[in-house]
């Protein structure tokens, strides 16, 4: 049987604080032995996998650990994890590994631990260099440790570094957000994500904005900051591979790519999400609920959905336009015998019409002004 390539997520949902703005699924503040035993079911999940018929012929290409702040766990139970991932996954042709990270939470033995376990690419979570921003957003860290922790990383050999910066915060002008890309920049980071901070319900932010209390920056400012930050990384050598990604050549993410592309991966850990044998799935939140079912040897999903082929088609443009080199022709002529025009001539013509996409005999994308207003354009394929 020929092998898959395809990638697997695990969530760690622990953190020091839970920021403002986040909607992930993550406990603040959790103490070793409940870490301790959040890591005995996550391993123990992989062997539930047996049940899908489909371990057998893995070749696992990326590893990505996220969550949740990875390397909140105390040294002893972080090293368990790696240690039990490589038995278990047994991964020959790993092509990226990457850690999530927060400032702060790193120290030169976690360092060094997931170096010793295959760890090649750590993604740090700064968001911002500004004190201000950093309580406003209800990061843990302060500007301080972004700098010492960048530094140790750079001094223990890692050569693979990936930054997040927000923007469109409350009262940002373009200024402030020149100022932190050039803080940026001059760090020399091989990846850069940008996002735009989003209300989303239910976080504190959200309900803050509820009342009046806060905001954040208008479209148009919005728009320019993006353009800005568009401008300045190309210019410093960066290459604007997906909407809000960035990266040296031949430093772009794998893994992420994998998603974009529409590739399968595993999801491990409670809250994470899977795609399998064209069946998207998401695991258990509650940790209780979640580790009952591992013990009893039950794959812990909360919800899982099969894709036919019609929404395989929508989903691969509606990911894959994501990308700044787009959907490519052959590719989707060889996943589904037609090509895009015959299955969304209408919906393409409409949008290459008004200049928010090109389309030629290789690929099918988005323009610089399709890639701001994209989320309007992508959901017109469903």
């Amino acid at each position: 049987m020929k092998e898959r390539a395809m990638g697997v997520y695990v969530h760690i949902p622990f953190c020091t604080t839970r920021c403002n703005y986040c909607d992930f699924y993550s406990n603040a503040n959790v103490g070793a032995p409940q870490q301790g035993q959040y890591i005995t079911s996550l391993l123990h999940e992989w062997e539930c996998y047996s049940a899908c018929g489909v371990r057998h012929d893995w070749n696992i290409e990326t590893l990505y650990i996220g969550g949740g702040t990875p390397t909140v766990l105390v040294d002893q139970h972080l090293e368990r994890l790696l240690e039990g991932l490589m038995e278990r996954l047994k991964p020959r042709n790993l092509q990226e590994f990457t850690v999530e990270a927060n400032p702060g939470t790193l120290t030169e033995e976690k360092l060094k631990i997931l170096r010793d376990h295959g760890c090649d690419r750590l993604s740090l979570g700064v968001q911002s260099f500004d004190p201000f921003y950093l309580r406003w957003l209800g990061r843990s860290h302060d500007v301080r440790a972004v700098y010492e922790s960048w530094e140790m990383a750079r001094r223990l050999g890692w050569e693979n570094l990936s930054l997040d910066l927000m923007y469109g915060l409350q009262d940002q002008t373009l200024d402030h957000w020149r100022h932190t890309l050039d803080q940026a920049i001059a760090l020399e980071p091989e990846h850069l994500s940008l996002y735009q901070l989003n209300l989303e319900p239910g976080t504190p932010l959200a309900e803050q904005a509820a009342r009046g209390e806060v905001h954040t920056v208008d479209e148009e400012t919005a728009r320019q900051q993006y353009l800005l930050a568009r401008e300045r990384l190309l210019a410093a050598g960066y290459v604007h591979y997906e909407i809000s990604n960035f990266a040296k050549p031949g430093r772009e993410s794998r893994h992420n790519t994998l998603y974009w592309k529409n590739k399968e991966y595993a999801g491990m850990g409670a809250g994470a999400s899977g795609y399998i044998n064209h069946v998207r799935y998401t695991n258990h939140k509650d940790l209780l609920l979640y580790t009952r079912m591992i013990k009893r040897n039950l794959v812990p999903r909360a919800f899982e959905e099969t894709i036919d082929r019609e929404m395989q088609k929508k989903e691969m443009l509606f990911l894959g336009l994501r990308m700044t080199e787009g959907v490519h022709q052959r590719d989707y002529r060889e996943c589904f015998g037609r090509t895009l025009e015959e299955d969304f001539g209408a919906v393409i013509q409409k949008h290459v019409a008004t200049g928010m996409m090109e389309m030629d005999a290789k690929s099918l994308r988005l323009t610089l002004e399709g890639l701001l207003q994209s989320n309007e354009i992508l959901v017109d394929f469903f």
